[in-house]
């Protein structure tokens, strides 16, 4: 333990003198109090801070910006942290901010969903100037060789729908009329009040209320798509993120591996020199480094995919970072935590989006069930409307013999529709309720693949632990082979084959810890998205319209 710290010890004072020659600095907030507000339809919502509390310290590992720099461009360095990273990701990802604009529409398709019962105005008027001519005794009667009408039609009403489906009406119409038989206009109308109830199809609360619970349940749907979205990128950008810290030091061990392979190289040709080591052994030396050359390529294009990799996941555009090489500030640390499968499967029921989006799927569909059961009903409708007639020389007499009450009009009745066969009902109902039963079993499939995936993930975090403490055993031994096949070549009891070997060894040890590390950190990320609990581990909060 005293070796562990005192090693954490040295690895922080490098970081400290690394940060200093690139001349770049590094804020770290208060972890355990900021919060990051994800606001739902602003595209570039603040972060405050992002990061979680315990499964990372900053360490720069030795090195590393050698690593960096390895692939042989210019590019100027850019110390970068996870909590960075995921900032930026929020801000900028893609695949969030694409998501995070489908709540939004949903919320319209409630209130479009809620424009049902906005009642409705209307009002017409219209004018007539008619002639009619008359018959030859009418118009010797009369005098007249023709009668003519003038009429002004208005109308003016109010109508809509109420919750429990009862359609209402206030009417107000008047009709003004001169002519030939009357010189001045006469007012005549009525004022009226109408309702139509149903009281089987169409009737009830539920019924008239169900699109709006169903648009309300596809924007939950849609919030936790949101959600599941931003725990796929921060997952996406933590693994990015580590493959990147492992590229960098598995760079770093094959570059150890040619600096050993060299210095064999110069020892061998000082011996052929002097004529106590064979050309054969120079030649295997010579291919040693040759070999070790190639694998340094290979893994600097490592370095830059990883990191295109991780620029794509945090920027809309990757060419702000032109010129620029990321220097990962975070190293991920072996730490033992706690892991319950019972426990972490009971998170994933709770808080998973996917599993919560489906439920509220089944719920959706079970809200089409019901209204579609309804529609199976014949339509009876219970008609009923009340008003007074009115009428006078001027529009206040005829407004004053309507309010007067004296003419009243009254109807009431019964609208029976009853489609024969109703087949296109019944088909609607027995195609929503089997769509419910086909989502309620994919709710059971998708429970149980959750369970698994909590179980295997669970246990590759254990599995991973093991391995990091193997990795790490098998690197010590590796180390303590090379240098013991390394004297017996000065006492000419070993060749450079196996001394070659045994540093060949040594290098693919040291890259296994490295990727044992990364494994054991990557599946902590992946543990915590099978259980779902991804945002609450780095302190994001959404917005309160969610």
């Amino acid at each position: 333990m005293k070796t562990i710290l005192f090693s954490r010890y040295c690895a922080g004072l490098i970081a400290v003198t690394v940060f200093s020659l690139c001349a770049t600095q590094l804020t770290l907030a208060d972890e355990s109090t900021n919060e990051v507000a994800v606001v739902p339809s602003n595209m570039v919502a603040d972060v405050t801070a992002v990061g979680p509390t315990n499964d990372v310290v900053v360490v720069s590992p030795s090195n590393m910006v050698a690593d960096v720099k390895a692939e042989g461009t210019t590019n100027a360095l850019k110390a970068i942290t996870i909590r960075d990273c995921i900032t930026r990701a929020l801000q900028n990802n893609f695949d969030i901010k694409i998501q995070r604009i489908n709540p939004s529409i949903d919320t319209w398709g409630v209130v479009s969903a809620q424009g049902a019962f906005d009642p409705t105005l209307s009002g017409s008027s219209s004018y007539q100037d008619n002639s009619q001519p008359l018959g030859p005794d009418d118009a010797k009667a009369l005098g007249l060789s023709s009668i003519k009408q003038q009429t002004w039609t208005s109308q003016l009403g109010l109508t809509g729908k109420l919750p429990t489906g009862a359609q209402y009406g206030f009417n107000a119409n008047d009709t003004r009329t001169s002519g030939t038989l009357a010189s001045n206009f006469v007012f005549t109308g009525t004022a009226s009040a109408s309702i139509t109830q149903p009281i089987l199809k169409n009737f009830g609360l539920g019924v008239n209320t169900a699109f709006i619970r169903i648009a309300r349940k596809q924007r939950d749907i849609d919030v936790q798509n949101f959600i599941n979205q931003m725990i796929t990128s921060i997952s996406s950008v933590y693994n990015a993120y580590y493959e990147l810290v492992f590229a960098i030091e598995d760079h770093k061990a094959k570059r150890e591996d040619l600096q050993l392979a060299q210095q064999l190289l110069d020892e061998n040709r000082k011996k052929l020199q002097i004529g106590t080591m064979s050309p054969l052994d120079v030649v295997q030396a010579e291919s040693g480094v040759a070999s070790r050359e190639q694998a340094i390529i290979l893994a600097a294009r490592k370095i830059k995919d990883n990191e295109n990799a991780l620029k794509i996941l945090i920027s809309q555009n990757v060419s702000e970072f032109r010129g620029e090489a990321f220097l990962p500030a975070d190293y991920p640390v072996v730490e033992m935590i706690d892991t319950d499968v019972a426990n972490s499967i009971r998170l994933a029921l709770d808080l998973r989006p996917d599993y919560v989006a489906a439920r509220h799927t089944l719920d959706k569909q079970n809200i089409q069930v019901k209204f579609n059961r309804n529609q199976l009903w014949p339509e009876i409708d219970l008609n009923a409307s009340y008003g007074w007639n009115g009428r006078g020389e001027t529009f206040q007499d005829w407004a004053s013999n309507v309010g007067s009450r004296d003419n009243p009009v009254w109807a009431a009745g019964v609208t029976v529709t009853f489609p024969i066969g109703n087949r296109q009902a019944r088909a609607s109902y027995q195609s929503a309720r089997l769509q419910a039963a086909q989502l309620l079993l994919q709710l059971k499939q998708l429970e149980q693949q959750i369970v698994v995936a909590v179980d295997n993930a669970v246990g590759h975090v254990r599995t991973n632990l093991k391995s990091v403490e193997a990795a790490v055993a098998a690197n010590r031994l590796a180390n303590e082979s090379l240098k013991a096949e390394k004297a017996k070549l000065l006492a000419g009891t070993s060749t450079t084959f196996l001394v070659l070997q045994a540093q060949s060894q040594l290098a693919a040890a040291r890259s296994a810890e490295i990727r044992a590390r990364a494994d054991y950190a990557e599946s902590l990320v992946t543990l915590a998205q099978q259980e779902g609990t991804t945002l609450q581990k780095n302190n994001i909060v959404l917005d309160e319209r969610f």
